[in-house]
């Protein structure tokens, strides 16, 4: 038995589990998505997609939300990462800031919305302090969309963070150096080296963001259950919404089908946004 063979035995059965954990599921969400009481029907379920108002919203809900995010998390990541930079010893303080990032979606869900609590939320205990009255964070708009925002930011700036902290430190000395013998002060060393510099790092964390986005479910679940009505009812809500409390799932899979052509089509702009033009020699 040649290596080459012997290889390909050890991958194989990783290789059936890929393919029998990816592929399977899509084919059988190809079908369903065809099929209604039994009989095919073609590509009935996504007209009555584009035909249902709740499904546009929540396309708009799940576009704003990716935008805000992905500005506010890469901003805040890029603040923590230039703090944490001048921390010599910085390996604990890394390790703390990850915690979020390590809870599961469904532990921040809950927390944020027991934090948000109208009624006993420590949220509202301290805008009290200051002669705020009580918002409802969890039962009115735009509150309850700004509510889901600062969970998933909280959540998900420390990881972006970490990455931008991994390209900071990639960042040649000597480039930096030399900008500053030019006269380069701070601001004109971050936005024409540093930045620059960190280009793909920041590209990788955009991805990042916009895929936890797009897969979101349980942080909107548990702190405004898509309320009010279907306000804050985000793609992944609405189609376990469709899926099981409105028994529609040949609809939820040609959603499911929708979003993640649609997704690829927004990561792979966003690629192109990102990576920076070659210019002929």
């Amino acid at each position: 038995m040649t290596p080459r063979a012997f290889a390909r035995i050890l991958v194989a059965p990783a290789v059936v589990l890929l393919l029998a954990a990816g592929v399977v599921p899509l084919l059988y969400a190809i079908w369903t998505a065809t099929q209604a009481d039994g009989r095919f029907v073609g590509l009935r379920h996504m007209t009555d997609l584009f035909a249902d108002p709740r499904f546009g919203r929540s396309l708009l809900l799940t576009g704003g939300l990716m935008a805000a995010a992905v500005v506010v998390e890469l901003a805040l990541g890029l603040g923590l990462a230039l703090a944490l930079q001048k921390i010599e010893r910085r390996a604990v303080v890394v390790s703390l800031l990850l915690i979020p990032a390590a809870l599961a979606p469904l532990i921040v869900g809950i927390a944020w919305w027991m934090l948000f609590n109208t009624s006993f939320g420590p949220v509202n205990a301290v805008l009290g302090w200051f002669g705020v009255g009580p918002v409802e964070w969890t039962r009115s708009m735009p509150w309850a969309l700004v509510a889901i925002l600062v969970a998933v930011v909280w959540q998900g700036t420390p990881l972006v963070a970490v990455i931008l902290l991994g390209g900071l430190t990639t960042v040649p000395a000597s480039l930096l150096e030399a900008a500053r013998l030019d006269g380069a002060g701070r601001w004109a060393v971050l936005r024409h080296v540093v930045l620059p510099h960190l280009r793909p790092f920041f590209l990788v964390a955009g991805l990042l963001v916009l895929l936890e986005v797009a897969r979101l479910y349980e942080i909107p679940f548990y702190i405004t259950e898509g309320g009010p009505g279907d306000a804050t009812s985000l793609t992944g809500l609405y189609l376990f919404k469709l899926a099981f409390s409105y028994g529609n799932l040949g609809g939820a899979s040609m959603m499911a089908l929708l979003f993640v052509a649609a997704l690829s089509v927004v990561a792979a702009l966003y690629v192109r946004l990102v990576t920076p033009r070659r210019t002929p020699a």
